[in-house]
């Protein structure tokens, strides 16, 4: 009686630890392979079937790891990555999220563009600018900058990705003010903002997005992705327009699958989680997966199904003809 009160004892006090352990929060996010999603039945475009080809957006999954979780390092499928690589300094994980869809919208007039402008097809450039989206708590920037605000110049540099600002002030001394030229309403502003320091560099404390107006493209594209977010499966998105603008079907046809941001110019970005999309397109069945340059070292050494490093959209046209 007294070893069965012991061994149920030991194992509420397991149970307690192993809960107590899967509540307490740790500064770290565990990246998982996610799903391989069959773009043909995404993406349509008016006029045009799907091609032939099937191309695969690979996604991840990003979880906040608990004390519990962090067992997950082991695991060679997961990564496990301090807050900062994930989140700007002085974001919180709902202000990635938002940032996350703002990039998605932003992917998919993108990726048109680039797609249809490839297939031969004439499209104006969209208006793009880069504007104030948050301003955070721990901001010095006072009511110098407001949300909503156009930054144009920083340190009398043009701004034109949203990345520029960290590259142009990460390396100043944090607390001294920088000149900025911004766009409010229908007013130009010279301004002197405030900076912060943080773990990655100086700061405004601010975060900002692309704002593309929506393109008038010749031929209309529309998507139905679901909760999918972010802007790494720009290079996909492109491909499979693209391919149904060229009526390019043929069989038996290819399953494809890759990620990579695309930029209007056609090049294509690096992204997080390499290689857990190499193992969603695995598990898809898929016989090439596309990767951007800057992460093919990352998967390298695989040899179950053949990767190819990118750096445009028109190198991985190439690829694919070859």
């Amino acid at each position: 009686m007294n070893l069965r009160r012991g061994v149920f004892t030991f194992a509420i006090a397991a149970a307690v630890l192993i809960g107590t352990l899967a509540l307490i929060p740790t500064p770290y996010w565990i990246i998982a392979p996610g799903s391989a999603v069959d773009l043909s039945q995404r993406i349509a475009v008016d006029g045009h079937a799907p091609p032939s080809d099937r191309f695969y957006l690979t996604d991840v999954t990003v979880t906040r790891a608990s004390a519990l979780t962090l067992v997950a390092r082991f695991a060679p499928e997961f990564r496990v990555v301090p807050q900062e690589v994930l989140l700007p300094a002085g974001e919180s994980p709902g202000q990635y999220d938002r940032l996350l869809v703002d990039s998605m919208t932003q992917s998919q007039s993108v990726a048109a563009v680039v797609a249809e402008r490839a297939a031969g097809f004439h499209v104006n450039d969209p208006v793009q600018r880069i504007v104030v989206a948050e301003i955070m708590p721990n901001s010095k920037v006072g009511s110098t900058l407001h949300v909503g605000d156009i930054l144009e110049l920083v340190a009398g540099r043009r701004v034109v990705e949203t990345s520029d600002v960290a590259k142009l002030i990460g390396r100043m001394p944090a607390g001294r003010a920088i000149a900025v030229a911004v766009r409010r309403g229908d007013r130009n502003l010279s301004l002197n903002v405030g900076t912060i320091a943080t773990g990655t560099g100086t700061r405004f404390g601010i975060r900002v997005s692309r704002s593309m107006e929506k393109p008038d493209l010749p031929v209309a594209v529309r998507y139905s992705l679901g909760n999918i977010a972010g802007s790494s499966g720009g290079l996909m998105f492109a491909l499979q327009i693209y391919g149904a603008l060229r009526d390019d079907r043929h069989q038996p046809g290819n399953l494809i699958a890759g990620t990579g941001a695309l930029s209007s110019d056609g090049s294509v970005r690096p992204i997080e989680g390499t290689l857990q999309k190499l193992i969603a397109a695995k598990r898809a069945g898929a016989r090439v997966f596309l990767v951007p340059r800057e992460n093919y070292a990352d998967v390298a050494a695989e040899r179950q199904i053949r990767v190819v490093p990118v750096r445009s959209f028109q190198e991985a046209l190439a690829a694919l003809r070859s």
